[in-house]
Order: C-alpha cells, then sequence, then structure tokens
C-alpha cells in the first residue's frame, strides 16, 4: 500500500480515537492522554537502551504516570497536597533502587537519562491537564484547538516540504526540513485556528491564531529537539509502532516543546 494512503488511514483512526475522548468526558480525556504520555517515554526509553543508557523502565512509567494523575487531580480541582508528597517519594526512589541495580555501568548517565524522560516528556505533556481546566471545569476547545493546530504544522510542513522545500532549516541536526515547510506549516496552523475562531469564542480570532504561532514556532523546534537527540544518540528511528508514522515519539515531539508556551500564552490571555 502506498506509503501517504497508510499515513493518511492512520491518522484518519488516531485523530478519530484522540478526538472521541476529548469530547465524551474528562475522564476519557485523561485515560487517552495519559497513554500517550506513558507510550511516548516508553519510546524515549527505548532509544535509550538501544544507546546503552539502560533507563529505569518501570520506575520511570510508574512515576510518569503519577505525574500526570497528580497534574489532572490539581489542575481539576481535585487535587491533595499528599498526592504531591507521594510524587516526590516516589521520585527519590530511583536513587534507592539504583543501590541494588547488579549493571552499575554507567549508572549515573542511566539515572540521568531516567529524569530526563520525565522531565522531557511526562511534565510537559502534563500541562495539557491545565489547559483542559483552565477555565475552571474541563473544557476540550482549547484542548482541540492546540492539537489542529500541531497537526496543521506537521500537515503543512510535509507537503509544502515536498512541493517548494528548497533552503534547509537546519541540515546539521533535519536534512529534510526546510523553511518552505516550515513556513507552509505556519500558515495552515493560521489559517486553521482562524476557522476554529467561528466556532470556539473562548479566545477571539487574533488569540486563536496566536495561540497557533506559538504552537507552530515551538513545535518545529520541537521536532529539531527530538533531531538532536537521535543523532546524538546514533539512532535513527525512535519507533514504528504508528504506521506511516514513526512512533509516539515521532509524532508527539513538537507538541512536547510547544505545550509548556501554549499553557503560559494560554493563562496570560485568558
Amino acid at each position: 500500500m502506498n506509503n501517504l494512503l497508510v499515513r493518511a488511514i492512520t491518522a484518519i483512526i488516531g485523530v478519530a480515537l484522540i478526538l472521541s475522548a476529548i469530547l465524551y468526558n474528562e475522564w476519557t480525556f485523561f485515560t487517552v492522554f495519559l497513554l500517550i504520555s506513558l507510550l511516548t517515554l516508553h519510546e524515549f526509553y527505548r532509544i535509550g537502551q538501544a544507546a546503552g543508557r539502560n533507563p529505569f523502565f518501570v520506575w520511570g512509567l510508574i512515576q510518569a504516570a503519577l505525574v500526570f494523575t497528580v497534574a489532572y487531580l490539581s489542575f481539576s480541582g481535585h487535587g491533595q497536597v499528599l498526592y504531591t508528597y507521594i510524587l516526590l517519594a516516589f521520585f527519590a526512589l530511583i536513587f534507592v533502587f539504583s543501590i541494588f541495580r547488579k549493571d552499575r555501568e554507567q549508572l549515573l548517565s542511566c539515572i540521568a537519562f531516567s529524569i530526563m524522560g520525565i522531565m522531557y516528556v511526562s511534565l510537559p505533556m502534563s500541562l495539557i491537564n491545565s489547559i483542559a481546566f483552565a477555565k475552571g471545569t474541563y473544557a476540550y476547545p482549547l484542548i482541540i484547538g492546540l492539537l489542529f493546530s500541531q497537526w496543521a504544522n506537521d500537515t503543512g510542513g510535509y507537503f509544502a516540504g515536498k512541493a517548494f522545500g528548497k533552503h534547509k532549516l537546519y541540515e546539521a541536526l533535519s536534512p529534510k526540513k526546510t523553511w518552505e515547510g516550515a513556513i507552509g506549516g505556519l500558515v495552515l496552523v493560521l489559517i486553521v485556528t482562524y476557522i476554529i475562531s467561528l466556532f470556539f469564542q473562548d479566545l477571539n480570532s487574533l488569540e486563536w491564531m496566536g495561540l497557533g504561532l506559538v504552537v507552530a514556532v515551538f513545535g518545529s523546534i520541537g521536532d529539531l529537539v527530538e533531531s538532536l537527540f537521535k543523532r546524538n544518540l546514533a539512532i535513527k528511528d525512535s519507533g514504528s509502532s504508528i504506521p506511516g508514522h514513526g512512533g509516539f515519539l515521532d509524532r508527539f515531539d513538537g507538541l512536547l516543546l510547544a505545550l509548556p508556551f501554549a499553557t503560559l500564552y494560554i493563562h496570560l490571555v485568558i
């Protein structure tokens, strides 16, 4: 089957599943993004393992689940200080586990890589809860706008790069990315966010387009950051779990860097 067709079919199914979870209720939203966070972190740890870092998989995945869950409970108004204490206590356990680890080669780099996964994947992804509850109660329009901005940036960048790409964006990190692709992604993001503003009044048109601009700029940088990590680890692909799209890390790398800045932007304008 043609790779573009596989890519399109997978995208349609994936988008439908994610949007259904977001629209149904806050708990299905929580479930699907918790799963995405864990799968993305698992892939990040896998590329580290392939490069000899041997991260603490079980600790990392449990810590990631705790980070996302505590963030959800806190931003939704169900949080208690005790949850934060549990989160911090479990975080400290990585140093306890390291004492009993048999393979102690490059132990410090393994600990550092494990913690880096939480910083790079889990903490940014947990911020999506803040956006979902930015107005005090669960509201999906901001999440939908955020995701459509990221998807539009990826889609516009892909097709504009294919059709017009000549000038490399940052060849040392990503030989295939071009300025034409980046501009094409930004243009499509601005169009999409303007259309979204016609249906959702959570932000006005300029504010929606401002959110799109933030996502496009930092989402594109996020792609380069993942490329930097893969080159540093001498890894070609982060995964192949999503047909036609690589892995979860490939699909959500832009969102990971865009989320902190999009969260700040949204709380400044609301």
